[in-house]
């Protein structure tokens, strides 16, 4: 038996080490993106002499930057929610970006949850600083935009929230997307994107994908620009006021004859008990034939028991009979009048229309306020989310593009790994399957294959039969090979040497210089 475990670990271990193999021949070395936008962040390089955790009480969490579980890209850095339950809480500032008469503005980002996403955030707010430090940003921080997955209980939403400032009272006020498209619940690296342009439309990507083609006139709930009339707030329903469209009719009266005691069901009178049921016996009997085992304890078995068949007896019916249902025809119901239409309704009553105050039409709500940080302030329950390739930019075309160079790469090799990973644990499944069917056979092979291993061992002491023949001169026996020579001792250290030349990359990358 311990030889079969054994066995069995060894061809476990072979698929997963196989499927690791196949693995590492998909991954790459990582290579810092260079890309020409208004702001890039890789996390490469110096992160935190760009970034600042913040300085508020409440955020008891605190980002890393690190690399993925299971890197796709071998050395790629991001930044790491590192541990559940915690408030976290950083930000960046970059150069100011406004959008102007007919431009454009667009954000993107890399968001992967290693442990999944079952309950908390994982978007960005994009904001404007107003000239103080980027460890100065916290939860009440005004932003212009607020972007990205968020995930609890029922709430599955990617988020796409614009602050939007009154010219008539200078209030700030929340405009949230009416149909926010659901956060991908698997493992990957996805790609989030939000594209505003000057016509007032905007675009909601998901791995490069349109998932939203909106508009922000019509599209955000509350809308952008306020109603022309208001409720007046003053008016109220007259005391008189009927709104009941219908009435019972008063001349109705409940006939003399209606019996509103009668069931809906009652039984057949028609029917009779058949031939042959024995309502003195029972449907469920102790099985007569069976025999209290010799070595059944009271005291550890239990009180020992018959188990229970059906009973021989019972081929019509057994116990109490009762006859079928049917409809009861006498069944009418409770009475009720039947409606007739008011004579003194009204109609439905609703307040007087006034102009409303606070009215105002705003053309251009694509025109966004100076926009010059971004910060992260999440609270979740899922540690192991990575942020990474963070864009800001006036041009939507560069923004998609630098995904299409950065993203889809990592997510076709996610993608293959995660398919090879199904198929190991699918293998070692069907190892594990056999090896429980067929337990005899395999306990012989591996009885087998275990002296054929002690054989060779003890057959190693004596000395080899002379060769037939001599090589020639010059040639080397395959038999004398040096394992350091082997194709895969070669191909390891050229994968160990490729892994560190990515490691040296990635130490000296860093995009902080791309940040206009």
């Amino acid at each position: 038996m311990p030889s079969m475990r054994r066995q069995t670990c060894a061809l476990v271990l072979w698929a997963l080490v196989h499927a690791d193999e196949k693995q590492d021949e998909l991954r790459k070395p990582y290579v810092a993106p260079k890309a020409d936008l208004h702001f890039l962040e890789t996390f490469d390089g110096d992160v935190w002499s760009r970034w600042a955790n913040s300085a508020a009480e409440k955020y008891n969490g605190r980002f890393k930057v690190a690399t993925r579980q299971h890197e796709a890209l071998l050395g790629d850095l991001g930044l790491q929610v590192p541990e559940e339950a915690k408030h976290y809480g950083a930000s960046a500032k970059f150069q100011p970006i406004n959008v102007k008469a007919e431009g454009s503005f667009a954000v993107q980002f890399e968001a992967k949850f290693e442990d999944s996403l079952t309950c908390g955030g994982s978007y960005l707010k994009f904001y404007d600083s107003e000239g103080q430090e980027a460890s100065a940003f916290k939860d009440d921080t005004r932003y212009v935009i607020m972007f990205g997955p968020d995930r609890c209980g029922a709430t599955s939403k990617v988020h796409f929230i614009l602050q939007h400032k009154s010219p008539v009272t200078g209030k700030w006020e929340e405009k949230h997307l009416k149909d926010a498209p659901a956060v991908p619940v698997d493992k990957e690296t996805h790609l989030y994107g939000l594209v505003i342009k000057p016509d007032n439309s905007f675009q909601l990507y998901i791995d490069g994908e349109k998932k939203v083609d909106g508009s922000l006139l019509t599209s955000m709930q509350p809308p952008v620009n306020p109603p022309k009339e208001i409720d007046d707030p003053e008016d109220s329903k007259p005391a008189d006021w009927v709104d009941e469209a219908k009435i019972d009719d008063p001349a109705a009266f409940k006939p003399d004859d209606w019996d509103e005691d009668q069931p809906y069901k009652i039984d057949d009178p028609s029917a009779s008990m058949p031939d042959g049921w024995l309502e003195d016996q029972e449907l469920k009997i102790s099985d007569p034939s069976a025999v209290r085992p010799s070595d059944w304890d009271d005291e550890e078995d239990g009180e020992w028991e018959a188990p229970v068949i059906n009973n021989p007896a019972c081929k019509v019916g057994c116990g109490k009979w009762k006859p079928p249902q049917i409809n009861n025809p006498q069944y009418k119901g409770k009475w009720y009048a039947p409606k007739i239409a008011n004579p003194a309704y009204k109609g439905e009553w609703s307040p007087r229309q006034i102009d409303n105050p606070e009215y105002f039409v705003d053309e251009t709500p694509y025109m966004l306020p100076t926009i010059d940080a971004v910060g992260i302030d999440i609270w979740t329950m899922s540690k192991s989310i990575i942020f990474d390739n963070i864009v800001v930019d006036s041009d939507p075309e560069k923004v998609l593009a630098f995904g299409e160079e950065t993203w889809r790469p990592r997510s076709e090799i996610e993608a293959q790994i995660a398919k090879l990973s199904r198929g190991s644990e699918g293998w070692v499944k069907w190892i594990v399957e056999q090896i429980r069917e067929n337990m005899v056979a395999y306990m012989v092979t591996a009885i087998a294959v275990s002296m054929g291993v002690m054989w060779l061992i003890f057959r190693g002491g004596r000395s080899p039969p002379a060769p037939r023949s001599r090589p020639a001169s010059g040639s080397e026996s395959s038999t004398t090979r040096k394992r350091d020579d082997s194709p895969a001792r070669a191909n390891k250290d050229e994968g160990e040497e490729t892994k560190a030349k990515a490691t040296e990359k990635k130490e000296e990358g860093g995009l902080g210089d791309l940040n206009k």
